[in-house]
């Protein structure tokens, strides 16, 4: 689920990063005036941000994806444990037994 919006996320800040460089051709066709010149450079950081954004979109889900390996990896480690404690403990039962079937005799 975080794969899938992380994606999304992507997507959508990609597509804006292309309208905003869209829109910066048109206005350098075009420069007339000083607000022309300003519309321009607004575009192009705003270009900018969403390149960042995007960047930011696929550190998240790099995270995201490492995370969850990690919580793979550790629910295998917990499974090992548990398995090892059950192995220790009929271990014990054994040795338990024995030594009392030996004061026993």
């Amino acid at each position: 689920m975080a794969d899938e919006v992380g994606e999304r996320l992507a997507t959508m800040l990609q597509k804006a990063a292309e309208s905003a460089e869209g829109q910066t051709e048109v206005t350098l066709r075009n420069p007339k005036d000083e607000p022309i010149k300003a519309l321009r450079e607004a575009i192009e950081v705003q270009r900018k941000a969403a390149e960042a954004e995007t960047k930011a979109a696929e550190a998240s889900m790099a995270s995201a994806k490492a995370v969850e390996k990690a919580a793979v990896v550790a629910e295998r480690n917990a499974k090992y444990m548990l398995w090892s404690v059950v192995v220790a403990t009929i271990a014990a039962l054994f040795s338990a037994v024995s030594a009392i079937s030996f004061y026993l005799r």
